[in-house]
């Protein structure tokens, strides 16, 4: 505490309390790793490799090692200086830094001791913040490391002409079962095996930019093994997205730029396609908005109260990219992970995002709408009244009227009624959203088969030898016929199909 002036007085915070409470303010083990990544892909990095390994002599570490611009030996000080840039102050359009922060914020939620070797084509410089040297004298102490210091780090020879390595060492917050190597590779691999989808959607778009993007190329690698970019949009994989029109948001400091994807239908994808898609959850919860700065991914599957999730919007996702210009207005915080628009953005995107997902329902309506009264002899018709959908059974169905004309129950509505009373909507619709693949009627035998041909055979053309070949051709549009080549041989060999 120091006096200043009349009415005034200078209160410095202390060192030690100060910096174990920006332990925790919010940082997961990924989202640590991801602010680290920022920074060296601001540095213009095209290779970044995480490792995590055990030391003999300084126990478990893991390393962030790049191969960008790196830093100066005064650079690198004012790197590790605490609240290094203004957030108030310009960014470049493709830095991905925000407060002067992440690097020490996010190293401190994992580790005790932090330190940068960083080289931009002169000698080594090594920078350390050691928390229990800072708690110990309770002062802001960052250790300059001298050149034996720095060689006896790990992995310092791996840094070329330019790079940085960031280095955590004391792991306290590593969760392992003990002490033993094998005890500490097991938690280190775990911890890594949720950070990689994690990094491969948070820089998908730096790992695999899409053609005509003016972005960078980086490599991303967790020991070795590169990560794949992880793509909400399936914009590049096959089957592809549907892309909607690009709308653009005029604001006084920048545009922000706004695209729907409705992605593929289930049924058009293969299982390890739709578990890629549903993110670690579902493709309810992972719908709406997923909000980029600088191309970076914030936060995803999101309607950031512009819309509710429904499963008949779950197929839509929309990119929004913001500017670092906007930092301000958006509320992004010191983690990277979080954003509140502006009132005057979400009075324009509330419009766009009522046009997209009113066009995103069509996939379901129409699929609906064909499999209840499309082409075909459908056994089901779909009603829709005052806002309310029924399922009623066709009672104008050949298999109907030929029933009651052999002579079926006296009075077959009740049947009729209590089948369509009692479809087991909710069930059916739990099961789809859950695990769609996995819903499937049983495949029909061949003598099943042909028996139902017989039977709509003799329901539309009873005592003849052949059929019109309209007749025939709706009938093989059935839904129960369809994609069966075998119904049309069966229907052959019953029937002479007439020319058209």
């Amino acid at each position: 505490m120091k006096e200043q002036g009349k009415g005034e007085l200078t209160l410095r915070p202390s060192a030690a309390r100060l910096l174990e409470s920006m332990r925790d303010i919010g940082y997961s083990f990924e989202s640590a790793l991801a602010d680290i990544v920022d920074n060296s892909i601001s540095a213009e990095a095209s290779t970044i490799d995480l490792i995590n390994d055990v030391d003999e002599g300084l126990g478990p570490f893991l390393a962030i090692l790049d191969d960008g611009r790196g830093m100066s030996p005064d650079e690198l000080t004012r790197a590790m200086q605490h609240g290094s840039r203004s957030p108030r102050e310009q960014r470049d359009p493709g830095d991905l830094g925000r407060f002067g922060l992440g690097l020490k914020t996010a190293s401190f939620s994992q580790c005790r001791r932090l330190t940068v070797v960083s080289r931009n084509g002169e000698q080594l410089a090594g920078r350390c913040w050691d928390l229990d040297l800072v708690v110990d004298r309770d002062e802001w102490v960052l250790k300059l490391l001298d050149d034996q210091a720095i060689a006896e780090l790990p992995l310092v020879d791996r840094i070329g002409p330019c790079g940085t390595l960031v280095l955590w060492q004391k792991l306290d917050r590593l969760d392992a079962l003990g002490d033993q190597p094998d005890q500490i590779y097991t938690a280190l691999n775990t911890m890594f095996g949720v950070a990689r989808p994690h990094l491969a959607l948070t820089f998908h778009r730096f790992i695999a930019p899409e053609p005509g993007e003016d972005t960078r190329r980086v490599t991303l690698k967790i020991n070795g093994a590169e990560i794949e970019a992880l793509d909400p949009f399936a914009r590049l994989s096959s089957p592809r997205s549907d892309s909607h029109s690009v709308e653009t948001l005029h604001l006084e400091k920048g545009k922000i730029v706004v695209q729907a994807f409705t992605l593929p239908h289930h049924q058009r994808l293969t299982n390890e396609q739709l578990k890629a898609l549903e993110l670690g959850s579902s493709l309810v919860e992972t719908q709406g908005l997923y909000v980029y700065r600088a191309k970076r991914l914030i936060t995803g599957g999101t309607w950031l109260g512009l819309a509710r999730r429904a499963e008949l919007t779950k197929l839509l996702r929309v990119r929004v990219d913001v500017p670092t210009s906007l930092d301000t207005h958006w509320s992004v915080d010191v983690r990277k992970s979080r954003v509140h628009p502006p009132a005057s953005v979400r009075a324009k995107l509330r419009p766009l995002v009522a046009r997209m997902t009113e066009s995103a329902r069509r996939p379901y309506t129409y699929r609906g709408t064909q499999q209840a009264a499309g082409a075909g002899m459908s056994l089901w018709n779909r009603n829709a009244l005052r806002g309310k959908v029924r399922y009623e059974i066709n009672r104008s169905h050949p298999l109907i009227l030929d029933l009651e004309k052999k002579g079926g129950p006296v009075d077959m509505e009740p049947l009729l009624l209590a089948i369509e009373a009692s479809l087991p909507l909710d069930s059916l619709f739990s099961d789809i959203g859950s695990d769609p693949h996995a819903m499937a009627q049983a495949d029909m035998e061949k003598s099943s088969l042909e028996q139902l041909v017989a039977a709509f055979v003799e329901a539309v053309v009873p005592n003849s030898d052949s059929i019109p070949a309209a007749v025939a051709e709706s009938m093989l549009q059935t839904q129960v016929f369809a994609g069966r080549p075998e119904a049309r041989q069966i229907l052959q060999r019953l029937r002479r199909i007439e020319s058209p």
